[in-house]
């Protein structure tokens, strides 16, 4: 059943500014898409083109002391 006093032209310019919301926000999130996309593009293709060349590893520096030694004498313990 429908409601007996429909007007389809005045319901349309009551929601008009929700409408132009919603539409605003789907285009806002195609933009950001379209940018992550785009943006992943670029920084996944920057190199010199040599696919030859493994990816750069550094290392964290390492002691050269060996473990359980002490550079100073160690006195003694006494009972």
């Amino acid at each position: 059943m429908s409601a007996p006093d429909t007007n389809i032209e005045k319901q349309e310019k009551h929601h008009r500014p929700s409408l132009w919301g919603v539409r605003g926000a789907m285009a806002i999130g195609i933009l950001i898409l379209i940018g992550v996309v785009g943006y992943t593009f670029v920084v996944g293709s920057v190199g010199d083109g040599d696919s030859s060349d493994g990816p750069t590893v550094t290392t964290a520096p390492t002691d050269t002391y060996s473990p359980g030694t002490n550079s100073s004498d160690t006195p003694v313990a006494s009972d």
